[in-house]
């Protein structure tokens, strides 16, 4: 009886090692700490290391999906999720097979959240690029 339970036991282990999805995608976890809006898109600040800060610019075209000139739809590269989690702000960046495929970017929907901020529209200028973040840790 004992030996039976104890095969079943590893039997059922097995199976739920066997059953396990596994995905091509790796996600990066941002603490982020504030988000400036702008007229270009967004720019994200989060922690890295301990104590320092760094910057992310998301353009906004990122947000729309797009067809590209074979005329096939482009998924959208970035996602916006608004909501009240105490857990927000806070980004993931998403990698697919080592390369930048989207981020989602969770914020307070209160825009007078403290989390929230405006860039100047000179402060901005020409630094939300249409090229893969470059993640500082």
């Amino acid at each position: 009886m004992k030996r039976t339970v104890i095969v079943l036991l590893l039997l059922a282990i097995l199976a739920a090692g066997l059953v396990a999805d596994t995905s091509d995608y790796y996600p990066v976890h941002l603490d982020v700490v504030k988000v400036y809006t702008h007229a270009e898109g967004y720019r994200v600040v989060y922690r890295k290391g301990y104590g320092d800060f760094a910057d992310l610019y998301i353009p906004v075209g990122w947000f729309h999906s797009t067809i590209d000139a074979s005329g096939k739809l482009q998924a959208a590269k970035a996602e916006l999720v608004r909501g009240d989690d105490p857990s927000y702000p806070y980004a993931v960046v998403y990698y697919k097979s080592g390369v930048f495929d989207h981020i989602v970017l969770f914020v307070k929907s209160d825009p007078f959240d403290p989390s929230w901020g405006m860039l100047s529209p000179a402060e901005g200028a020409g630094k939300f690029k249409d090229e893969p973040p470059k993640l500082e840790y």
